[in-house]
């Protein structure tokens, strides 16, 4: 008996750096039946997940850009497509998407589009804010099936355009890494922070989304007596502005900034 070929995936995602969306490729490439399906990751900037994903063996090409809709890159991704022969396109946010939608549209490959947060938000102005619409929107329609990681993701989209052909599948936690019987660093030890000292942590990218400015309000809030220490980890767009804000209200020296991190 001729035993059927693997379906051969390309989980695409927008940068090497790791986050939500990142993180959830990389569970998905790792825990996916090997014996059916083969994935081959393209991420559109270099970073720890793609070395990661490097280490565990798993094929991955990567194409610079940080732009939606870069059509100098699309002959790039085209040769990727051409070179690996895929089967299904699995496109994990807005600028994986509109980066290889057009190539697998050209070669009648099914898409999947997974929103891990839609690109428009409340605090946009006008302008940009209905061009990321009309972007989504588009997107939306050029995929085979849409998959929202929330039903709230969900909900925001069905306000703004169609989403008949979409389904909410929620992220897993990853047992293995997130075992209650694991063996562990010991933060507070490495740190040197006594275990009668409360300690609070913001564990996040430091974007826009995740406000870190909030977090940091709040602490100012908090009498400088109390015998709290504070742990914020992560990297991104607003962490210099966050450091400076902790030093504007006085509250840096209570507060332990780390770089991001992946404790196994």
């Amino acid at each position: 008996m001729v035993r059927n070929k693997k379906i051969k995936i390309l989980q695409t995602i927008r940068q090497g750096n790791i986050g939500g969306g990142e993180s959830h490729v990389l569970d998905l490439v790792t825990n996916l039946d090997k014996d059916r399906f083969e994935s081959v990751v393209l991420s559109f900037t270099l970073g720890p997940m793609v070395d990661k994903l490097k280490d565990l063996g798993i094929k991955t090409h990567v194409i610079e850009t940080t732009k939606p809709f870069n059509l100098f890159v699309w002959p790039k991704v085209k040769k990727v497509f051409d070179q690996e022969n895929f089967d299904i396109l699995h496109a994990h946010g807005t600028r994986a998407f509109s980066n290889t939608f057009k190539v697998a549209k050209k070669l009648t490959i099914p898409a999947i589009y997974t929103v891990h947060g839609w690109s428009f938000h409340a605090d946009q102005n006008t302008f940009v804010k209905n061009i990321r619409l009309i972007s989504e929107n588009f997107l939306v329609k050029q995929a085979d099936k849409t998959i929202c990681v929330s039903d709230s993701n969900l909900a925001d989209g069905k306000k703004h355009f169609d989403m008949s052909r979409s389904v909410v599948i929620k992220n897993g936690i990853n047992q293995q890494k997130f075992n209650p019987a694991g063996e562990f660093k010991n933060i507070r030890e490495e740190l040197g922070i006594g275990h009668h000292t409360l300690l609070v942590g913001f564990i996040a990218r430091m974007t826009i989304q995740k406000d870190p400015f909030t977090f940091i309000k709040a602490v100012a809030k908090i009498p400088a007596t109390e015998n709290i220490k504070f742990l914020i980890v992560g990297d991104g767009d607003l962490k210099e502005r966050t450091v400076t804000l902790s030093k504007e209200l006085g509250v840096n020296e209570r507060i332990i900034f780390l770089r991001f991190r992946q404790d196994n």
